[in-house]
C-alpha cells in the first residue's frame, strides 16, 4: 500500500475525530458569533468606504505576508528515520503526494484572505473579470511558493516575487501579477529531488502538529507534545527579581510557562491586534462592545490551558499541593484578562466609544469572573 495515502488515511481520521469534540464545544459558537459581527462590521465600513482608500497598498502587504507563518505538514513520523530507510526507492511518491497535500492547504489559505480583500479591491478600484483573476491567481502561487519553500527548507525565496507582484499592482498592472510569482516554482522544482529531507520534515511535523493539539485540547485532553518557547530574557529577568525573590515556585515556574509560550502571552497579544483592527473598522456606538466579547475569547482559551499544564508543567512536579498551583495559574490569569480589558476599554476610547466603554469594561468583568471561577 501506498505508503503517503496510509498515513493520508491516519490523519483523516484524526481530523474528524477531533472535529466532533470542536463542534460540541462552546468556543465555536463564540467563532460563529465573532465571525457574524466581523462580517456585520466589514460590511459598514465597505458602504462607507472612499473610492480614494489604498486598498491596493493592502493587497501589496498581503502578498509579503502570504509566504510567512507556514506550518507544512509532511506525516512524517519518527520511526521513520530507521523503517523508512529500506523503501527509500518509495520516497519519491510520497514527497510528491506531502507536496500536493500542502499545495492544496496553501490554496485554500489565499482563497480564504481574497474572500477578505477583493470586496475592498472591487469598492476602490475598476477592475475586470480578469484582473480580478489574475489577482486571484497570483495570491494562490504566492501562498503556494511560500508554503512549498519551507517544505524544500529554502528562506525567503519568494519575498522577492511577492515584492515584485505589489510593485506590479501599485501601479496599476494587475494582469502581470502572475508572472513575478511564477519564478520561485523554478527554483522550487530544481531543488525538489535534491535530497531526502526525513529529520527536517520530522521537525516541521512535530511543529504542526504541536499547534493542532493546542488548538484542538481547548476542548478535549490529547497527549501532550513538545513546542518550542521563546526566550525573552528581559521578561524572564524581571520575574526572577520579583516573583522568584518571594519564594513562590509554582508563581514563578507558571509566570515562565505563560510569558514565553505561543499559547498564553501571544495569544493575549494576537487577540488584542484583531480587537484593535474591528474598532478601527466599526467606529460606532458599539466600539465598547467589542471589549467583552474578545476578553471573553481570550478568557474560554486560557482557562482550560491549566488542566493540560497541571499535568506537563515543571509546577507539577514540585513538593507544593494543587491547590496552590490552581492559585498560581489563576493570580497570572487574572492579571493578563484584567490588562488586555483595561487596555482594550482605552482603546475603545480611542476609536469612539463613549457610554458604550463603561458597558463593554463591566460586561468584560463579568466575563472575566466567570470564566475564572471556572477554573478548578
Amino acid at each position: 500500500m501506498n505508503v503517503f495515502k496510509q498515513r493520508f488515511g491516519v490523519w483523516m481520521e484524526d481530523v474528524v475525530k477531533y472535529s466532533r469534540y470542536v463542534a460540541n464545544g462552546g468556543l465555536l459558537f463564540t467563532l460563529y458569533f465573532t465571525l457574524i459581527y466581523g462580517a456585520f462590521v466589514y460590511n459598514q465600513f465597505l458602504l462607507d468606504l472612499d473610492p480614494a482608500f489604498p486598498s491596493e497598498w493592502i493587497l501589496a502587504l498581503l502578498w509579503l505576508l502570504l509566504p510567512l507563518g507556514h506550518r507544512p505538514r509532511t506525516l512524517i513520523q519518527e520511526a521513520d528515520q530507521v523503517f523508512l530507510l529500506p523503501r527509500l526507492g518509495e520516497m519519491q511518491a510520497y514527497m510528491t503526494g506531502v507536496r500536493l497535500f500542502n499545495v492544496v492547504f496553501a490554496a485554500v489559505r489565499a482563497i480564504l484572505a481574497m474572500l477578505v480583500v477583493l470586496p475592498l479591491l472591487v469598492r476602490t478600484q475598476a477592475l475586470t473579470s480578469i484582473e480580478v483573476g489574475a489577482i486571484l491567481a497570483t495570491s494562490v502561487l504566492i501562498a503556494v511558493a511560500g508554503r512549498l519553500a519551507k517544505l524544500e527548507g529554502i528562506k525567503y525565496v519568494v519575498l522577492p516575487s511577492a515584492l515584485a507582484s505589489g510593485f506590479l499592482i501599485l501601479f496599476g498592472v494587475p494582469l502581470l501579477t502572475p508572472v513575478p510569482a511564477l519564478i520561485p516554482f523554478i527554483l522550487l522544482h530544481v531543488r525538489r529531488n535534491r535530497r531526502i529531507p526525513l529529520l527536517d520534515w520530522l521537525l516541521l511535523e512535530e511543529k504542526s502538529k504541536a499547534q493542532f493539539n493546542r488548538v484542538v485540547s481547548w476542548f478535549v485532553d490529547v497527549p501532550a507534545m513538545r513546542e518550542d518557547v521563546r526566550e525573552r530574557s528581559f521578561i524572564v529577568s524581571l520575574l526572577e527579581r520579583s516573583v522568584l525573590k518571594r519564594a513562590d515556585a509554582a508563581r514563578y515556574v507558571y509566570g515562565l510557562r505563560v510569558m514565553r509560550s505561543n499559547d498564553s502571552l501571544d495569544l493575549v497579544l494576537r487577540l488584542s491586534a484583531v480587537a484593535l483592527v474591528v474598532m478601527w473598522l466599526s467606529g460606532g456606538w458599539y466600539v465598547g462592545l467589542v471589549v467583552p466579547l474578545f476578553v471573553g475569547l481570550t478568557a474560554l482559551q486560557l482557562v482550560p490551558l491549566f488542566k493540560r499544564l497541571d499535568t506537563v508543567s515543571m509546577a507539577s512536579w514540585l513538593p507544593i499541593t494543587r491547590s496552590e498551583r490552581l492559585t498560581a495559574y489563576k493570580w497570572w490569569a487574572t492579571r493578563l484578562l484584567f490588562a488586555q480589558m483595561l487596555a482594550l476599554g482605552v482603546a475603545s476610547l480611542l476609536f469612539g466609544a463613549t457610554w458604550d466603554a463603561l458597558v463593554g469594561l463591566g460586561l468584560a468583568y463579568l466575563v472575566v469572573r466567570y470564566y475564572l471561577n471556572r477554573l478548578t
